[in-house]
C-alpha cells in the first residue's frame, strides 16, 4: 500500500489491492446491533458506543431492563457529565444496600439535582442477589421498560437507543419473545439500536445488522471468587 500526501493534513491511499472507491456506500443510519453471549462486556460495549455517539453530538437514550442500582458508574457519569446528550432510565429492583453504598454529599443542596460521593468499597456487591429476584414485580417493570422503549424508538428523537439486558428479560421469562420483537420492530428508520443480553434468539439475530457474540474464555469470578467491583463491574 502506497501512501501519498494529497492535501495538507490528509493521506491518500493509492494502489490498494481490491479497493474500489465506487463500492463505498454512503453513510447509513438506523442499523441494529446485538451484543450477546456468556462473556463479560456486553453492557460495557454498549455504553462505549453511547459515549462515542454523544461525542459526535448524537442524542442517546439508554433503557436498562432488570437493573435498578442507582450507584452504577455509567448512570452517574451520564447524569453528572452528559446531561442533554445521554438520557438514562432503569427498570429493576433497587439495591437494599444503596443508602450505605452512597452518601449524600450536599444534604441541604437546593434544587432537584443531588450529588453523591462513593463509600462503596466497604459494602461488597454481589452476595445478597436481591436485585436479581425474578417475580411478578420484575415482570411488571420489564413491561414498563418495553412500553417506554417502543415509544422512544418510534419517536425518532434519539439517534442511538440502547436496550440493555432486553435479551435477559426474555431469557428469564420476564417478557415474551413476541413482545421484545414488537419493541424492536418499532424502531424508526434512522434510529441506531443496540440490544444486549445473553442467549439471543434466532429471531433477534435475524433482525440485526451486526451481531457480536462475547465468549467466556476465563473469568476471575470462576477461579478466584472475585465479586463485582466499583468502577469495573458497576
Amino acid at each position: 500500500m502506497e501512501l501519498t500526501d494529497a492535501l495538507p493534513g490528509e493521506m491518500a491511499v493509492k494502489n490498494v489491492a481490491g479497493y474500489n472507491p465506487n463500492s463505498v456506500k454512503v453513510q447509513r443510519r438506523g442499523l441494529t446491533h446485538v451484543y450477546t453471549g456468556d462473556g463479560k462486556g456486553k453492557t460495557t460495549a454498549a455504553i462505549g458506543l453511547a459515549l462515542r455517539a454523544a461525542g459526535q453530538n448524537i442524542k442517546v437514550y439508554i433503557i436498562q431492563f432488570m437493573k435498578g442500582g442507582r450507584y452504577t458508574g455509567e448512570l452517574l457519569a451520564a447524569e453528572r457529565f452528559l446531561q442533554g446528550r445521554i438520557t438514562f432510565r432503569q427498570f429493576g429492583r433497587g439495591c437494599i444496600r444503596e443508602n450505605k453504598q452512597t452518601q449524600l454529599a450536599a444534604f441541604e443542596q437546593e434544587g432537584p439535582t443531588k450529588t453523591y460521593e462513593f463509600v462503596r468499597d466497604d459494602e461488597p456487591c454481589g452476595q445478597c442477589r436481591y436485585c436479581f429476584v425474578n417475580d411478578k414485580t420484575q415482570m411488571e417493570m420489564c413491561e414498563d421498560a418495553a412500553a417506554l422503549a417502543k415509544k422512544i424508538l418510534a419517536s425518532g428523537e434519539y439517534g442511538l437507543v440502547i436496550l440493555d439486558e432486553l435479551l435477559y428479560a426474555v431469557h428469564y421469562g420476564m417478557m415474551p419473545l413476541s413482545r421484545a420483537l414488537e419493541v424492536m420492530d418499532a424502531k424508526g428508520e434512522n434510529v441506531e439500536m443496540v440490544v444486549t443480553g445473553g442467549s439471543a434468539p434466532q429471531e433477534v439475530i435475524d433482525r440485526a445488522d451486526l451481531v457480536t457474540n462475547m465468549t467466556r474464555v476465563k473469568h476471575y469470578y470462576d477461579d478466584q471468587g472475585v465479586l463485582a467491583r466499583r468502577g469495573v463491574e458497576y
